[in-house]
């Protein structure tokens, strides 16, 4: 499914690689040498397919629309590796994080760096409009973070406060995606609007899903089975349970919660309770609901071979086992 995304723009991709290790050049060794093993560690890279499949479905694929990629991209790192350090997280897809091999000084530093890369290659594309939405997203996913923190202290538990933090937190950077590629094609307001929205559906889609992750062993994913939980967050499979089960039933979940009392036996309690309270069934519903509203944002587009690349990443974000 991922080779069907990547088709349409696999030549665009190859600028984009190279403009991404020009940005990163560096003759600063110990810098250089964690810049080395952080582009080991990448991932699929799918914020900047989606910048470049947003671009050809509004017109062409311009340098500006490399740069808007790349500037997504360095701004995404810096926010993975800041939050590892913020969540004390040792590792990092199928590695360790930067904080794990050298430490916090050296994830923040470089994660600095890539911040100011990203600031820097985004200045004065489409006469500094991305730029404008580079530094309004890096804002916003700040304040999901702090919006996060507050409900973890105050255990806030209901659905329409968990989907603020995560368009803020997420679904904003994927409509950073679409919407920025929009605009390097000169595209016209309309279609903007609409391909921003279609990311930002997107966005709710991946963070849903990655939130499901969370309640089942899967040996894949980059993070360890319950580690949302440990950390507080109240994600939405827990959320509906938590709102749809009695007094008597919930009052032990709670207790471990407030109290992080996150043993093995615990936690394999809550993740029962979770299944078993329709909460997984719930978030996937909610997942198609978004998947229904991306699908109608881009219905009025061409049929070309860039809207049917994004059609199938609504239905790779929805499968998606890691």
């Amino acid at each position: 499914m991922l080779d069907l995304i990547r088709k349409p723009i696999a030549s665009a991709f190859k600028d984009y690689e190279k403009a991404f290790d020009e940005a990163i050049k560096t003759e600063t060794y110990l810098l250089s040498q964690v810049l080395k093993y952080v582009r080991t560690q990448k991932g699929k890279e799918i914020r900047p397919h989606l910048v470049l499949l947003s671009a050809g479905l509004s017109g062409g694929i311009t340098p500006e629309a490399i740069r808007a990629a790349v500037s997504l991209e360095l701004l995404h790192t810096a926010s993975l590796m800041h939050d590892d350090v913020v969540d004390n997280t040792y590792r990092r897809r199928a590695g360790f994080s930067v904080k794990a091999l050298w430490d916090n000084k050296a994830a923040i530093l470089v994660g600095d760096y890539y911040l100011s890369k990203s600031a820097y290659i985004s200045s004065g594309i489409c006469q500094g409009r991305i730029s404008e939405l580079l530094a309004a997203l890096g804002c916003e996913l700040s304040e999901g973070e702090m919006m996060q923190l507050n409900n973890e202290r105050q255990l806030i538990i209901d659905e329409p406060t968990y989907l603020e933090v995560i368009r803020k937190k997420t679904a904003r950077t994927f409509a950073f995606c679409t919407q920025s590629g929009a605009i390097s094609a000169n595209a016209p307001a309309d279609k903007e609007e609409k391909l921003r929205l279609f990311g930002e559906y997107l966005g709710m889609i991946f963070q849903i899903k990655d939130d499901i992750f969370d309640y089942f062993a899967q040996n894949k994913i980059g993070k360890p089975t319950s580690n949302d939980l440990k950390e507080g967050k109240m994600t939405l499979p827990l959320i509906f349970a938590l709102q749809t089960s009695d007094k008597a039933t919930i009052k032990p979940i709670l207790n471990f919660i407030r109290n992080r009392d996150f043993t093995h036996e615990t936690l394999s309690q809550i993740n029962q309770f979770v299944i078993q309270s329709g909460g997984i069934d719930y978030a996937e519903k909610r997942m198609n609901d978004f998947k229904q509203l991306a699908l109608d944002t881009v219905a009025g587009f061409e049929d070309n071979e860039f809207k049917k690349a994004l059609l199938i990443s609504v239905d790779y974000f929805m499968k998606r086992t890691f």
